[in-house]
């Protein structure tokens, strides 16, 4: 986790696309299960953003990526 900026092989462009194919897919899946549970969208983003920022600070596994060795 500390190791954040040192080390990196990977571009922004690839991180910034990711961060877009991610965004596009989790924005209407939360508004639409924020109207399934009958309440407001924005409690719905906000589960989503909560839960992600939670995800990426304690639940990131590096070494379960797929990738090329």
């Amino acid at each position: 986790m500390f190791d954040l900026f040192r080390n990196k092989t990977s571009s922004y462009k690839a991180d910034i696309l990711a961060v877009l194919t991610v965004a596009l897919a989790l924005l209407p899946e939360a508004v639409t299960f924020a109207f399934v549970n009958n309440v407001e969208p924005m409690i719905g983003l906000y589960t989503a953003f909560i839960m992600g920022l939670v995800t990426a600070l304690i639940g990131a596994r590096w070494h379960l990526s797929v990738r090329w060795q």
